[in-house]
């Protein structure tokens, strides 16, 4: 048997033998019968799509289409459509055909939870049904979207502080946590709590990251207050055991403008210094002081306030 394929249709040439009778002799002819098949239409084709897990996002998303065709009929064209089986959570869905066997689907995401669609792409072309022919091709796939992490940021300040004060900030509602950078940092930038010491109103920003690998990120204003809140030690035992050896007057860092003035009973200058560094340990020209207490003044320059009182040296 032989098959030859002419403009769509197979015409198949058959051998069949022909018995000839000729006066009691008997003879065999064979000779060709032409026999004409018509074939149905060849579905059309679309790659495979592969399974979408996404973090959820409010910004409009695509997937790429390719390998559609219409089949090896020459001269069809293919149209495109797509379907949703939880349109409450796709709520906008489309699809664009390219060229050279391409297309997008598009589609938006509606809310921030854990679910997931099925997603249903037919190809269609224009070479009809007839003599058993397929015009359609149908894919699934689906979309998994997970949750974005709830973040959110507390302190154990209030929402405005002194300049200088400690604020612990902690988040919740990831797994991990990465603080960006922003001035004044302590500790913590890679832990939920991150402690600062702003020298003035900053924002610090944490991102989030949940099990599903997904990520948020908060936002959290510190408001200071430049209102020279000074907390200074009035008692110094300057003996060299790392305890209270230095006079430390804190939060005067951040003030850098500032003039320490230490006098005795007498009201002698026994100190001075200006841009005071928590630095001095009781002394007056390099000797110890008597044990005894003494008064300071510290000035912050013209209408800036100054501050006094007194300071006990104590030696063993």
């Amino acid at each position: 048997m032989n098959t030859y394929y002419v403009n769509g249709t197979a015409e198949v040439l058959n051998s069949v033998a022909g018995l000839v009778t000729n006066y009691g002799n008997t003879t065999t002819d064979h000779y060709p019968v032409l026999t004409r098949y018509a074939f149905g239409n060849v579905p059309p084709t679309l790659n495979p799509v592969a399974n979408q897990t996404v973090c959820y996002t409010n910004t409009p998303q695509t997937i790429p289409l390719s390998g559609i065709t219409a089949g090896p009929e020459s001269g069809q064209t293919t149209t495109l459509s797509v379907s949703s089986s939880n349109t409450a959570l796709i709520d906008q869905l489309s699809i664009v055909q390219g060229s050279n066997g391409t297309g997008t689907i598009n589609y938006h995401i509606s809310n921030n939870t854990s679910t997931a669609a099925t997603i249903t792409v037919t190809v269609k072309d224009n070479g009809g049904t007839a003599n058993g022919g397929n015009d359609t091709f149908t894919q699934t796939f689906n979309i998994n979207v997970n949750p974005l992490p709830d973040v959110f940021i507390s302190s154990n300040q209030s929402q405005e502080v002194s300049k200088g004060t400690v604020v612990n900030l902690t988040a919740t509602g990831g797994q991990t946590y990465t603080w960006a950078n922003a001035a004044d940092i302590i500790s913590g930038q890679n832990t939920a709590t991150l402690a600062v010491r702003p020298k003035a109103t900053t924002t610090y920003t944490v991102t989030a990251t949940n099990a599903s690998g997904c990520t948020s990120t908060r936002s959290v204003t510190v408001n200071v207050r430049d209102d020279y809140q000074l907390v200074a030690n009035n008692i110094i035992t300057p003996n060299g055991d790392g305890k209270n050896d230095y006079w430390v007057i804190k939060n005067i860092d951040y003030y850098p403008n500032n003039t320490v003035k230490v006098f005795d009973k007498a009201g002698r200058l026994v100190y001075s210094k200006q841009g005071y560094a928590n630095d001095w340990n009781g002394t007056y020209n390099n000797s110890p002081l008597s044990q005894g207490t003494y008064y300071y003044v510290i000035d912050f320059g013209a209408g800036l306030g100054v501050f006094k009182g007194y300071i006990t040296i104590i030696r063993d």
